[in-house]
């Protein structure tokens, strides 16, 4: 069937690139007339391992557009566009918007949201332009999100009417099919990231303490949690804190909502408290290591995470903020994808930044890192990720490590 898909960030085009792999004729619409352009030059404008290669494979059956006559004809069109936290509450106005054009444009193409939403919007939506809406969230993981759009742990389907015959075009994932009510769907979302991004926070709280008793390693701390089938080890990785374009905004967003509801989520404030403050604390730990400000200084990584370009809400960009702020100016940095950043002073080549640097700090956890460092004796390496083997290069400072042992 023809498919069309509004929004072409992260999830617009692995949608698209994933329902086309299954046979759909889909249509991708964007108001970024650039990036419309460099689709249609067979320039893929983001970093998703897989994703390019799974667009030039279908791209027959892929059509860039920027004008939403396009969608004409669609049996489904997919609302995937940015739903922004401002001022610690959602914008949906996107969604909105989208949805009263699809509606003027072609009011037979059934409406489903992907994009993040707080319970109540496809209703909203709905009741104004009078149609059924149907909720659909995504739940991929950046660096993963073919798999996850492929292979995903459960598929979210909400609403009234039509829900079923909508379920069929995700029945090759031959996932667990949830079917339930809009608000439950979008419910579902913003529940599962608050969760997620809980376990950050307290796995680097568990970090903090381990930091404080000889012996104890955070990495095997959680390696024991993670066994418990009720726990599981995912999402128990210490580090810098969590970031990107969905934790940070989507724990903020919720909070303000279910305030505004009478309810106090005061577990899910304390996870956007203890996270927002994460790298400060972290850099007076680097103070300790590191008292002389100009002391020549890498850091490894800029993305949020690894396997990624994504550099909203980045952590690492965070830290090397911060540590400017506090004096440290003979900084350099290294990443695998990004090659420029304002105010930022990016080296091309991983080698050459880390024999030219006296500390090492990992800010992101590339598995390319701990290779470069393998074997390293002369440099102090400082491993906000620990993703460095403390048993065979010495840390000078491994996230929650006790560096007694």
């Amino acid at each position: 069937m023809k498919i069309s898909v509004v929004g072409l960030g992260y999830v617009g085009l692995v949608t698209m690139a994933v329902l086309s792999d299954n046979g759909h004729e889909i249509v991708g619409i964007d108001i970024d007339g650039e990036k419309i352009r460099r689709l249609q030059e067979g320039e893929i404008p983001i970093f998703e391992p897989g994703l390019s290669a799974l667009i030039e494979k279908n791209r027959k059956r892929l059509e860039f557009s920027n004008s939403y006559d396009s969608i004409t004809g669609s049996k489904y069109t997919l609302i995937c566009v940015p739903t922004p936290t401002v001022n610690d509450r959602i914008d949906v106005h996107y969604v909105i918007e989208s949805g009263k054009k699809i509606n003027e444009i072609d009011p037979e193409s059934k409406i489903v949201i992907k994009s993040t939403v707080t319970p109540g919007t496809a209703r909203m939506l709905g009741s104004m332009i009078n149609r059924e809406i149907l909720s659909n969230p995504e739940f991929l993981r950046e660096g993963n999100a073919v798999k996850d759009t492929t292979k995903p742990d459960r598929v979210v389907i909400g609403g009234n009417g039509g829900v079923e015959d909508f379920s069929k075009i995700w029945s090759f994932t031959n996932s667990n099919m949830i079917i339930t009510t809009n608000e439950n769907a979008e419910l579902i979302k913003y529940a599962s990231n608050a969760f997620l991004a809980t376990k950050i926070s307290f796995i680097n709280q568990m970090a903090d303490l381990c930091e404080r008793i000889p012996g104890a390693d955070i990495r095997v701390v959680a390696d024991g949690m993670g066994m418990d089938k009720r726990i599981g080890r995912a999402f128990l990785n210490a580090g810098t804190g969590y970031g990107g374009s969905c934790f940070p905004k989507d724990t903020r967003a919720i909070a303000s909502f279910a305030n505004d509801m009478g309810v106090e989520l005061s577990i899910i404030k304390s996870t956007i408290e203890y996270n927002e403050n994460r790298i400060g604390n972290l850099v007076n730990r680097i103070e300790n290591i590191i008292p002389e400000k100009d002391s020549r200084i890498t850091v490894l990584g800029l993305s949020f995470k690894e396997n990624t370009g994504d550099l909203r809400e980045s952590k690492s960009i965070e830290l090397i903020t911060e540590l400017k702020r506090r004096g440290y100016n003979n900084l350099k940095a290294f990443d695998p994808v990004t090659s420029q950043v304002e105010g930022i002073d990016i080296v091309a080549d991983a080698e050459t930044a880390i024999k030219w640097s006296e500390f090492v700090i990992v800010a992101t956890e590339w598995p390319s890192f701990s290779e470069y460092l393998e074997g390293v004796k002369d440099r102090h390496i400082i491993d906000l990720r620990r993703i460095i083997d403390n048993k065979t290069v010495k840390l000078d400072y491994g996230v929650g490590l006790n560096v007694t042992n």
